[in-house]
Parts: structure tokens; C-alpha cells; sequence
């Protein structure tokens, strides 16, 4: 009985050093699995990511080529004004000087340049109350001065017949 009870507890014995054996082995073989595919993922991050900033720099490249220079346009035939002198309509009010060009397409200029010509004083008028209409503040920074200039086209342009004033340039400007 003895020597039964020793292969047996041999055997049991074995048999849990097998098991503990069997148990390190899948425990590594779960800690490779897991590793390898750490791999495989930072491999894959890294091909992602070289193929998406490859596609950006290529658009980028794109689109800076898509620049087309054009030529600069013809030049506008002028029609000169003297100069407005007038006052803002402040409570205490300022200076204001100007002389400004009507610019306008060079296509029809000769009907709109004699159209100009007859409506001169009109142009005046409508350019003297525009001026007394604006305040010190509406005549300050680059803002306000182009808003001016879009102002006085427009209400050109309402008056004539034979073509549109395209630009208004001012020759001189000057608020005190």
C-alpha cells in the first residue's frame, strides 16, 4: 500500500509540474501575442500616418500651383474733379479738402466722358452732400474713406445713363 500511495503521489505530483509547465508556456505565449500586435499597431500608426501627411503635402503642392497670375488690369480713363472744400457735420465741425478722379472702362468713354462733362455740376452737388453728411469718425482710417468712395459711386451712378463709374480715386484727402 505504501508503494501505491508514492507512484500515486508521483504521478499527481508530475502530473501539476506538468500543468504548472504547460501554464508558463501559454502565459509567454500570451505575452508574445500581445506584444507582436502592440508592434503591428505602432507599424500600422506609422504607415497611416506617413501616407496621410504624404496626401497633405501633395494637395498643399496643388494647390499652390493652381495659382494663376493674371495679367493687372487696363487702366481706367479718368475724369478729374476740382476740389471740394467742405465742413463735417459735427457739433464742432472740421475741415475737409478733397479732390477726387472718377475712374470709368475705356469701352464707351467717349459718350460717358461728354455725359460727365454735362453733369459735372450735378456730380459736384451730389459729392458736397455726401461730404457734409459725414461726420470727423466716418472720414478717419482707411474703413471709413473707402466706405466714402463707395458712397459717392453710387450715387454717381444712379444719374448716368451712358455707362458706370468704376472707381473713385481720391487725389487728396484731408480732414482737420
Amino acid at each position: 500500500m505504501g508503494d501505491e500511495e508514492s507512484e500515486i503521489e508521483e504521478e499527481s505530483g508530475a502530473g501539476s509540474a506538468e500543468a504548472t509547465g504547460s501554464g508558463d508556456t501559454s502565459k509567454i505565449v500570451k505575452i508574445l501575442i500581445y506584444v507582436a500586435g502592440g508592434i503591428l499597431a505602432i507599424i500600422l500608426m506609422a504607415g497611416i500616418s506617413y501616407l496621410i501627411s504624404n496626401s497633405v503635402q501633395q494637395s498643399r503642392y496643388e494647390k499652390s500651383q493652381d495659382i494663376v497670375a493674371a495679367p493687372p488690369p487696363a487702366a481706367l480713363n479718368t475724369f478729374k474733379l476740382k476740389s471740394f472744400a467742405n465742413t463735417t457735420k459735427d457739433a464742432e465741425p472740421h475741415f475737409v479738402k478733397m479732390e477726387i478722379s472718377l475712374a470709368y472702362e475705356s469701352g464707351n468713354s467717349i459718350p460717358l466722358n461728354n455725359e460727365l462733362i454735362k453733369r459735372k455740376d450735378q456730380i459736384r452737388h451730389i459729392i458736397n452732400l455726401t461730404l457734409t453728411a459725414k461726420t470727423f469718425e466716418n472720414l478717419q482710417g482707411i474703413g471709413g474713406r473707402i466706405a466714402l468712395a463707395e458712397e459717392i459711386k453710387a450715387h454717381i451712378n444712379s444719374i448716368l445713363i451712358s455707362g458706370k463709374i468704376k472707381e473713385v480715386y481720391f487725389i487728396e484727402l484731408v480732414v482737420n
